[in-house]
């Protein structure tokens, strides 16, 4: 039988890059991979407005609300680009936020990239479950423009955003504005430049983004939390929830023509994944000093596999995000797992 050809666009995470490469092949399937230059936010902004392409990477927050206006797209429980969004909030001193007090962002001015990315979904939801912050209590700042976004291409949908919410387009990048005061605290910031770890300045890292002035070894900008790894184990022990962005999202009249196509895609991911960490365990990359005692500290956090597949291990952390959407107004309703994942999945975790 020939096989099906299925446009596949991704982030190169490690964990994929078998089966973008051809290591590894979907049972009856041709992957074509697709680079996609100005990565996710174009990639996201390209399914949303035009759905472009057979199988991508998808975030998770955007999923839910296309697919609550039946979004012709289904979700695979591969999920990427995890992390504790929520303790990764920095602030500038001067800004009356006292460092490990999230209360004191209420009332503030907070930057974010797009308000409805998942890294903002989380982080909004982490704030008011765990610290009595709602969303509507800070000012908010999107990077990303009005109609060039997740939110803007969700609004051209017919979605909305809750009009108690005081949303403003920023004029110019984010960490300009930080610097030059006109904003409190920022999400979303990364790590960049140097070793990985602080600077000789009151600890602070090198912190920026992707265009703008770059915020390097400022003396006025803290993290919320003294200590955002200990913030992130403290919610994983306390949950076990280790907050998913991303998911894998595939086309519906794909699945309808040939149901099979879900399962196929599903045991190569996982395979995928098998020989990263496989290759990780053995050549732990050169530049992480202390790599091998780095990923025994992991397991004894995580176990083996910090990002698990499938829908079953992942339902606490998926009913979380769902929660949160409602929370937020993002959503008007939680969706039932026969209405998000593909029915070959749910069939396949029975038997397993």
């Amino acid at each position: 039988m020939t096989d099906i050809k299925l446009s596949f666009a991704t982030t190169p995470y490690d964990r994929v890059l078998p089966l973008i490469t051809g290591e590894v092949k979907p049972d009856g399937i041709t992957l074509d991979y697709m680079p996609t230059p100005g990565g996710v936010p174009m990639l996201f902004y390209n399914q949303m407005k035009f759905l472009r392409y057979d199988l991508s990477e998808m975030s998770l927050s955007s999923f839910f609300r296309m697919r609550s206006i039946r979004w012709p797209y289904r979700l695979l429980p591969v999920f990427h680009n995890r992390n504790f969004s929520h303790a990764y909030i920095y602030v500038r001193n001067g800004s009356n936020i006292r460092q490990n007090h999230p209360e004191d962002l209420k009332g503030k001015r907070v930057g974010i990239g797009d308000y409805q990315q998942s890294l903002g979904l989380w982080t909004r939801g982490v704030l008011q479950m765990e610290f009595g912050v709602k969303p509507d209590e800070m000012i908010w700042y999107q990077e990303r423009g009005e109609h060039f976004s997740h939110t803007g291409a969700s609004a051209e949908a017919g979605l909305t955003i809750p009009k108690t919410l005081e949303l403003h387009y920023a004029k110019t990048d984010l960490n300009t504005m930080l610097l030059e005061g006109k904003l409190d605290a920022i999400t979303g910031l990364r790590l960049r430049g140097g070793s990985v770890g602080i600077s000789g300045r009151g600890g602070v890292p090198d912190l920026g983004l992707s265009h703008g002035r770059t915020i390097n070894k400022e003396p006025d900008l803290v993290s919320l939390f003294q200590d955002p790894q200990q913030e992130g184990i403290r919610f994983f022990k306390k949950t076990g929830v280790y907050p998913p962005n991303h998911g894998t999202i595939i086309r519906e009249s794909i699945l309808e023509e040939h149901p099979w196509v879900a399962v196929s895609l599903m045991e190569a991911f996982e395979e995928s994944k098998r020989l990263a960490i496989e290759q990780l365990r053995q050549n732990p990359p050169s530049l992480l000093v202390f790599g091998q005692h780095y990923l025994s500290d992991l397991d004894k956090i995580f176990g083996f596999d910090p990002y698990p597949y499938g829908i079953k291990t992942n339902a606490k952390a998926i009913d979380m995000a769902q929660t949160f959407s409602v929370e937020q107004g993002l959503t008007k309703s939680k969706q039932l797992f026969d209405e998000i994942f593909p029915r070959e999945v749910i069939y396949r975790e029975e038997r397993i």
